[in-house]
Formats: C-alpha cells, structure tokens, sequence
C-alpha cells in the first residue's frame, strides 16, 4: 500500500487525545443521598454486571480508536499498484527538424505541415479516453517536447503545440538514431505505442516506425555543395565547386567572385561562371574553375572568394559559399651562426615546403655579428649567442656559448663525454613527441646548462638537460645545448622530428581548414594568449588553449588573436549546412530498430472505500454498545 498525501496521517493525532481524554476523564462522582439502603439492596446485583461493562468499554474504546485511525488513513489517501492494460490509443510522433524541413512551398515549410499534422494525430488520439500523445523533436540532439500526454490533460495540447511551432529546425542533420532511443523508452512502458516519423526523407527499410511524407511536388532545390581551392605544385591556385540540382532538370550558372586576387587589396573582383546541366540522374557535378577562368593571371593568392547560385529554389540556405585562406601569413625566420650547416637550413627548407599550406616562411641567413634581434618571428642562433635576447619572436639557442641577457639560463662549461654518455628523454613535451633519444650513437660532448626557472628540461646527457623549452607570453625559447659537431643528433631521424614539433608548438596553426560543416567541431589554436571567434552564434573568448568550437549555425566566422609583437592576427573560416542535407529527396537504406514486448503498464487502485467501510462498521458497533450499556 501506498499513500498519495502522507501528511493526512497527522490525523491519528486524535488519537492520542482520545487516550487523553480517557485518562483525564473522573471515575466517580460524590453524592449525598439519606440512606444507603436501595444501594445495599442492589449491590449484589451490580457485582454480577461488573465484568460484562467493563469488557464492553474496552470493545468501545478500541473501536473508537480504529474509527480514528481509518479517518487518518483516508485522509492520508492509501492506494496500491495493480497492473493495468496499457493504452491501445498511444501514438509517438518524431518531427524530423533538420535543415531539409526549412523547405518551403507556398508560404509553408515541411516543418510547420508536419506539425499540423501532428495536431491531426492528436485529436485522433485524445478522441478516446485512454488516449496518451508524446512529441519528439530530432533536430541535432533529439529531444522530447511532449512527453506521453493524456486525454485527461488534453486542454494543455494547445498551448504546448503553440511552444512547438515556435521551434526552430536545426542547421545540420535529424538526430534520428537518438529519436528512436527516445521512442523505445516509450515502447518500454507501452508495447502498443505506434511511432510516426514526419519526414521528407525516405527509408528503403522503415521497421517498427510508420513513415509520413511532409514533401510538396513543387520543391527542389538548388546548392553549392562544397569549395575546395587547390595550391597547386606552382604555388597558383585553382578552385573545384561541387554543386547539386534536386527536383528539377534544367541548366544552372554557377559563379564565383574572387577578391583581393595576389595582394591587390583595391582590385575590383575577378568574376567566373559556367553553366551546367542537370538532370534527376545526374544531379551533382563538380566543376573546376582555372585562372583562365578569371582572366588569365596566375593566382599566388587571393582574401576570399564568393560563390554563388542566383535560383528562387525552396531553400536559399546553400545557395552560396565563402572560401577563405587564400593568403597565408608570413613567418620571419632569421638563422645566424659563426657555421652555417646544412642540417638547420635543409630543415628550414623541408618545413617551409611542408607548412606551405599553412604558412608564407621566409628564410634569412646572418652571421653571427650582424644578427638582428627585433623584426623576426622565429630566431635561431648558433654557436654565438647574442648579448640580449629577442622579445618579439621565438628563440632557438643552438650550442651557447654565453647566456644573452633577458634568456633566464645559468651555463657552465663543456663536458667532455669521451663518447660514453647517450641522451635520454625528460619530462614528456610536444616537442619531444615521437622520438627516442637512445637511437643516437654519439655524443662527444655538451654545454653544461643548470636548472634554470620556466624551463622544462626534455632531455638529458648524463643525468644534466641538454634540451630545454619555455613558452611563457613574453619569454618563448628552446635551448639545445649540443653541437653537431661533436655529436650525431643532426643525422638521425630525431633531429628532424624534433624541430617539426618544435614549429608546430610554437607556431599552431589557428585552425584545421577554412570550411566546415555544421555540426563539426573547430579546433583552435593561437600563437598569442587568447583568442576570439565572432560568428553567427555571438562573440566567444578562449583563454584556454588549445580549445574547440561546436558550430550549430552556418556563416562567416572571424577569429581574432594577438601574436607577440602586439599585432592582431586575424582568420576566417565559413561553416555551411551538411551537404548530404542539401539532397532534399535523398533516400536513405533503413531506420534504427525498434524493440516491442508485451507490457502492462503500472496504475493505482483506490483503496478510500474500504477504509471508509470499516469506519462506518466502527461507527455501527460502537453505537450499538453504547445502546446496550443504556438498557
């Protein structure tokens, strides 16, 4: 037994002061009366009735007390679980609320047809009594937003359907598999739930779901489905547009608008178009646009491209496409040395061609007096050290011979290793990622460096630090205290795996790509303290880095950053809308299974009368003993 209002159990309170009363209540009453003789007379015979009137006082009282008692229990109202048959009229409806619902046709998107369509079902439903309705929404994370209402609460329908129309459909796709999650818990409880899914998307296989087509026969639409722009082996660009035509057969003029075009910031836009034909079985093609294309000038770089399609189609969402990353920051890079080696420039150069992507690296060589120490990203010394330290670009000290002023390092002589000594690793560092110093056969010798504060040491000779890194705002500096001379790091595949993590530690890229999808997540980066992305979600700052970003919603994003000479840096990337959603009649091969076992659902049985009967026998009882007490 269960009781839906406990608090009415402060009711056998009463109790207690019927028990009070009893014990407060005289036994007796004196009387003055002028003789005691009708008393003697009677005394024998109230002695023969004593037991019997005691006998039923208790019986009174105990019934009292039970009256009490099943007056505190109803008041409490106790009901216990039974098993009920569960609803033949339930219905699931699971809205597809992705972009392909944002189709519209005469003024009405496939969204708002599905939910009247909804209000259809749920007047169906709530036609009977037992009738029980619940809404999943699947947009990008699925989700209930009416969860198993009754015929009995019905008038709230209205109200909740209203707060649904207002829901907006995701950018990206339904979660489809976490709305039949959803759903199955339904089944769970009611195995003769039937769930309907309103969609415009079609399923070969649609298992346990009963599928509603929201489509209209004039839709279609017209998309650009992707930009890809090609740095070619000359160092000129290309570009290659995916483009799709879903509904109708016709020709389509795709247009791309190339700005900023090899630094010419004042240009006017270099415009392209070519004419495709589509049909419904070849609804997509790729085409590649050249520098013939734009007028015949190669392409070394350009700040954005705009690419578009003029059509009225059902869904302007994917009629155009922002490309960024045509140009690509420069990184200064300065390598002084009494000894130029090629060990160091050949690995300039790989990583240069390697970051050519990325980055615009420019190599300058200096001798070791006439090296400047402002004006470069990255500076690299050899052998000679300079007498202050650069602040405005990162450091790499290769075999010091002095500690420049402003570099926090303490150095002591050369120790002599007789070629006895390997390297082993330090602390774990990104910078020492992936290699393994044992496989380095010679050290012949090395710079003593001593524990120096915000160095992490990543590497040892002989139990002393041979590599050592800072990364602090204003301090960022490698310190590798051997010579190539006197030992063979610089031929082992170490040496070069160690300075590609040493640049993409130093200079991370910002972002991946320029282009995502919705639903990705960005990864950022920043060679600067922290970092701002602006987009059309509103403004975030990360000081956490690196970090990432989930976009929910298509457009321009600008990201913002301040590098170490105080400059602001900033990038761009576009995100557009899933491209498999641009297919506004795709097919896809079957729905998430669902799962069905007979089921009783758990309900309440009232138990007020029975408590209300024993009362009133309570009640009847008592009332007849006191009757008899009187006779």
């Amino acid at each position: 037994m269960t009781l839906l209002l406990p608090l009415g159990l402060l009711g056998l309170l009463s109790v207690a002061v019927l028990l009070l009363i009893y014990l407060l209540r005289p036994n007796y009453n004196e009387k003055l009366v002028s003789s005691t003789y009708v008393w003697k007379l009677s005394l024998r015979y109230k002695k023969n009735r004593i037991p019997i009137s005691r006998l039923r006082n208790i019986l009174i009282l105990l019934l009292q007390l039970l009256l009490l008692a099943c007056l505190a229990v109803m008041m409490a109202q106790p009901a216990v679980a039974a098993a009920q048959t569960p609803s033949k009229h339930e219905k699931v409806a699971i809205v597809d609320a992705s972009v392909g619902m944002m189709v519209a046709s005469e003024n009405e998107t496939r969204f708002e047809r599905a939910l009247g369509y909804v209000r259809e079902l749920a007047d169906d439903a709530f036609r009977y009594d037992d009738g029980v309705l619940s809404v999943i929404v699947a947009d990008d994370d699925a989700h209930f937003a009416i969860s198993r209402l009754t015929a009995e609460n019905k008038e709230e329908l209205p109200e909740r359907l209203a707060q649904l129309s207002d829901t907006a459909c995701s950018f990206g796709a339904a979660d489809i598999a976490g709305a039949a999650e959803l759903a199955q818990e339904v089944l769970l409880l009611n195995s003769e739930a039937e769930i309907i899914l309103y969609t415009a998307t079609q399923y070969l296989d649609q298992g346990a779901f009963r599928v509603v087509d929201v489509s209209a026969d004039d839709d279609w639409n017209a998309a650009i489905l992707n930009v890809t722009p090609n740095l070619e082996e000359s160092n000129t660009y290309t570009f290659t547009v995916d483009a799709g035509c879903y509904g109708q057969a016709k020709p389509m003029t795709v247009t791309c608008e190339l700005l900023g075009v090899n630094g010419d910031a004042n240009a006017a836009p270099r415009i392209a178009s070519k004419t495709e034909y589509f049909t419904d079985l070849d609804p997509e093609k790729t085409l590649t646009f050249t520098a013939a294309d734009f007028g015949g000038e190669a392409i070394v770089s350009f700040r954005e491209m705009y690419v578009h399609i003029d059509e009225d189609d059902s869904l302007q969402r994917d009629n155009m496409f922002n490309v960024y990353g045509g140009t690509k920051e420069t990184i200064r890079v300065q390598y002084a040395s009494t000894s130029h080696n090629n060990f160091f420039y050949g690995i300039l150069n790989n990583l240069r061609e390697l970051k050519r992507y990325q980055w615009n690296i420019e190599i300058v060589e200096a001798s070791a007096d006439e090296a400047a120490t402002e004006g470069f990203d990255l500076y690299l010394f050899e052998h000679q050290m300079p007498a202050v330290m650069p602040t405005d670009g990162v450091v790499l000290l290769a075999d010091p011979d002095t500690a420049p002023e402003g570099s926090g390092l303490t150095l002591g002589g050369i120790v002599e290793t007789g070629g006895n000594f390997t390297l082993a690793l330090g602390q774990p560092h990104a910078i020492t990622q992936y290699t393994d110093p044992s496989r380095i056969p010679t050290v012949n010798q090395y710079r003593r460096v001593y524990p120096s504060d915000g160095y992490s040491e990543l590497m040892y000779c002989n139990g002393e630090p041979v590599l050592l890194a800072k990364n602090e705002p204003n301090a960022k500096i490698c310190v590798l205290a051997l010579s190539f001379a006197q030992s063979d790091y610089s031929v082992t595949p170490d040496f070069s795996i160690m300075m590609y993590n040493f640049f993409n530690y130093y200079f991370p890229a910002t972002l991946s790509s320029n282009a995502f999808e919705v639903g990705d997540t960005v990864t950022l980066n920043a060679r600067g303290e922290t970092l701002t992305v602006d987009g059309p979600e509103g403004k975030q700052e990360f000081d956490s880095l690196p970090s990432s970003l989930l976009v929910t919603a298509p457009g321009d994003y600008t990201v913002t950053q301040t590098d170490m000479t105080g400059a602001p840096v900033v990038e761009q990337f576009f995100v557009h809308i899933p491209a498999s959603e641009s297919n506004i009649f795709r097919v896809q091969n079957a729905l998430p299974a669902l799962y069905t076992n007979d089921t009783q659902e758990e309900g309440i049985a009232d138990l007020l009368i029975w408590f209300a009967s024993a009362a009133l026998v309570c009640l009847v009882v008592e009332w007849f003993l006191h009757m008899r007490e009187n006779v």
